[in-house]
């Protein structure tokens, strides 16, 4: 650690330096929707980070389900999102146990657990654990899925 500068302004100047840059990883051979924006291809291919407050459903208060924006997959139920204050949707559990997966992350020079589309593999953010929502607002887990906006479609309920 860099002495003097502070994990959160770290990331903040890696986000403002690196987020949606021209450059990016392989296709791995995934089948990625041709109507995705550079915007979604960064995140959910290129495992990019949107900035924060700025993701479409940031705010959504609608009931429905929000789904993969590359492969249409259902992810999260609109009961499941909560405001966290981290600014990006923030969710305690997702649809199904099929719904994700889950992969270490050592990037930034910190361990979180990514989460992927548990269909198509697309990059949708980070899960954290043990920071006391369950305790503070009563949910049946501890989890923060903190989502990029840019990974996510949403179907209102009829």
């Amino acid at each position: 650690m860099l002495r003097g500068v502070s994990r959160t302004l770290l990331l903040t100047r890696y986000f403002q330096k690196n987020l949606f840059s021209s450059t990016t990883m392989a296709n791995s051979g995934r089948q990625w929707n041709p109507k995705l924006s550079s915007e979604q291809l960064s995140v959910l291919r290129d495992k990019g980070t949107e900035r924060p407050y700025t993701g479409t459903y940031l705010d959504n208060k609608e009931n429905g389900i929000y789904h993969c924006a590359n492969c249409e997959a259902p992810l999260y139920s609109s009961g499941a999102k909560f405001d966290s204050g981290c600014g990006w949707p923030a969710f305690y559990q997702e649809v199904s146990k099929d719904a994700l997966s889950y992969h270490r992350d050592g990037s930034l020079g910190m361990e979180r657990v990514e989460i992927c589309c548990g269909q198509c593999g697309g990059h949708l953010g980070h899960v954290f654990e043990g920071e006391g929502w369950q305790k503070m607002l009563g949910h049946p887990t501890d989890a923060r899925h903190c989502v990029n906006s840019a990974s996510l479609t949403f179907a209102k309920n009829k």
